[in-house]
């Protein structure tokens, strides 16, 4: 429509007399421009499903045209649903590499539209599930499913990223003898929330016994396994602790967040790298502040 707009109006310009070709050319490019200068404005085209709130009667054969008018009322009607908020078909995707809380390489899933574009789709992450990429990429599935390396479940990477960044305080008791077993780092696993079996720890090789104060504070790595697949370790630290509210030590406001000596001195760069991960880490110059 804007382009038959402009051909009128330059068609009138062109019909003045008096104007030569040139002076004719100029006014014909300068109105193109002038009508191109604003934005493109595209119309979303939407549809309404309706429902007339009044019936429409039959009209009488014997009576004349005006009576088979429609009435003011006839023109009333109900929304019955808009197609634009209606709830979009999830699309089949066939993931190309193992996503970290979606799945892993070369399952086929539904995913939101949105999300299968945004995310999966025009990063090239996943491919359509269409019948033809399913039998072009049918080895790739076949392969991936026999991948050692693919990931146990779904959650399984993130799991053990968030495992990763945890400080497990292992309470031990002040005044009774004690060796350190995997039910007690199960128990202290499970104060801060996380059930683990005692089969999916793994405790250093070498033993920890107490009561011993020298050991108050410091820090020992437990491996934990998910699934019987991945292994992730975590820092774990020794707490004596007293039933008698007298003979408790001293509690340190958010101990986590201070750095602490390994009981190990081998287990010494893993707990640097482990330590690295925690966001909220402080030095023992601000303890003292």
């Amino acid at each position: 429509m804007l382009h038959s707009v402009v051909q009128s109006l330059a068609g009138f310009h062109l019909s003045q007399p008096g104007l030569g070709v040139a002076a004719r050319a100029l006014i014909t490019k300068d109105i193109k421009a002038k009508a191109c200068t604003g934005p493109l404005l595209q119309q979303v085209r939407t549809t309404f499903i309706l429902k007339r709130r009044t019936k429409v009667e039959l009209a009488k054969a014997h009576k004349g045209l005006t009576s088979r008018r429609l009435k003011a009322r006839h023109f009333v009607y109900d929304l019955v649903e808009a197609t634009n908020s209606r709830k979009q078909d999830p699309v089949k995707v066939i993931l190309m590499d193992s996503v970290d809380g979606l799945g892993s390489k070369g399952q086929v899933l539904e995913v939101r539209p949105n999300k299968a574009r945004n995310q999966l789709l025009l990063p090239g992450i996943a491919v359509y599930a269409s019948p033809e990429n399913v039998e072009k990429y049918s080895t790739l599935m076949i392969e991936a499913s026999k991948e050692e390396d693919q990931p146990s479940s779904q959650y399984a990477r993130q799991t053990a990223e968030q495992l990763s960044l945890q400080v497990i305080s292992v309470s031990m008791n002040l005044k009774n003898p004690w060796q350190l077993e995997r039910w007690h780092v199960r128990v202290a696993f499970r104060k801060a929330g996380i059930y683990l079996p005692d089969d999916a720890l793994t405790l250093p090789s070498e033993p920890i016994i107490g009561p011993d104060l020298s050991l108050q504070g410091k820090e020992f790595v437990v491996r934990v396994k998910i699934n019987n697949k991945e292994e992730t370790p975590v820092r774990c630290r020794i707490n004596h602790y007293a039933t008698n509210p007298r003979d408790r030590l001293p509690w340190i406001y958010h101990h986590w967040e201070l750095p602490a000596e390994p009981i190990f001195p081998e287990e010494a760069p893993i707990l640097q790298e482990l330590t690295k991960k925690y966001p909220k880490l402080r030095t023992l110059e601000e303890e003292e502040l």
